[in-house]
């Protein structure tokens, strides 16, 4: 154990799990917003399905800012929780 450090052994390994798996997250989202935007440029040939695949990526795009929204809130609340402790 560090002294220096506010976290014990157990402590700072699930915060590097919990900070390992928003990463990993995070990568997963923005691969799927990359795969969204690859679909987008194929569509541009039919406009009815252009259109549709856009708003599918604003979707995308929506849920994945609020994904990494609520991750970040969650590692930062768990971090909060440890240091008071």
């Amino acid at each position: 154990m560090d002294p220096t450090s506010p976290f014990d052994d157990e402590e700072r390994k699930s915060l590097s799990t919990a900070s390992n798996g928003w990463l990993d997250d995070v990568g997963d989202i923005l691969g799927g917003l990359a795969d969204a935007a690859q679909d987008a440029e194929r569509s541009l040939e039919d406009q009815a399905l252009a259109r549709r695949v856009v708003f599918d990526l604003r979707e995308r795009i929506r849920a994945a800012a609020r994904e990494i929204a609520d991750r970040t809130n969650d590692l930062t609340i768990r971090i909060a929780h440890f240091q008071q402790e």
